[in-house]
């Protein structure tokens, strides 16, 4: 892990064992889809109210639920940070790529289902105006969501596959986030 900014980059897989112990309603990569859905759909995530959605209901002094919502406080602030650098440098919060590929694609597909959540959550609904290509990524997105990967036996294929569905649902968020909020070009010296 590594700090930019005093904010501490959280893993995927730190997060995963965090929330388990906590016993929480939901795993690393559905919490973060969630964060995401929020944010592209209201500009801002309640901070709270989205680790309530993760965590569920804590007994105060709970120190195990103190551990992942520390680790959930670090990644809210990595995520907003990621969705509104100019430089997109958003990530998917998922398996490292040394996990088995059957992990890390149906993380990708928790991903999908916390991120469509999250759009819901943040008032996004089927009859609101949308343009196509946000359509597109929003159905796509409900495709991955509901795969169920079978990846025995897995080579460069199904890893160069995966890779570019990554890839896809990154700059598919991206691209929703800009037009829902559109990112402010930096001022240009005439």
């Amino acid at each position: 892990m590594t700090t930019t900014r005093q904010t501490v980059r959280v893993d995927h897989e730190r997060l995963e064992q965090a929330l388990r112990r906590a016993d929480a309603l939901t795993g690393a990569a559905e919490g973060h889809g969630a964060l995401c859905g929020l944010i592209c759909a209201q500009g801002r995530a309640d901070r709270a109210a989205w680790q309530a959605q993760v965590m569920g209901e804590r007994e105060p002094g709970d120190v195990l639920a103190r551990e992942a919502e520390s680790l959930l406080e670090a990644l809210y602030e990595q995520t907003v940070e990621q969705l509104n650098d100019t430089a997109l440098g958003f990530r998917l919060l998922l398996p490292d790529d040394d996990q088995p590929l059957g992990r890390r694609a149906e993380a990708l597909g928790r991903w999908c289902q916390g991120f469509l959540f999250g759009l819901g959550l943040g008032g996004i609904r089927a009859e609101r105006e949308l343009p196509e290509d946000v359509r597109e990524i929003l159905r796509d997105l409900a495709e991955i969501s509901k795969v169920e990967f079978d990846v025995e036996g897995a080579g460069e294929a199904e890893e160069s596959a995966y890779a570019e569905i990554v890839e896809y649902v990154r700059v598919g968020v991206l691209l929703i986030n800009e037009e829902m909020h559109p990112l402010k070009a930096p001022p240009r010296l005439m």
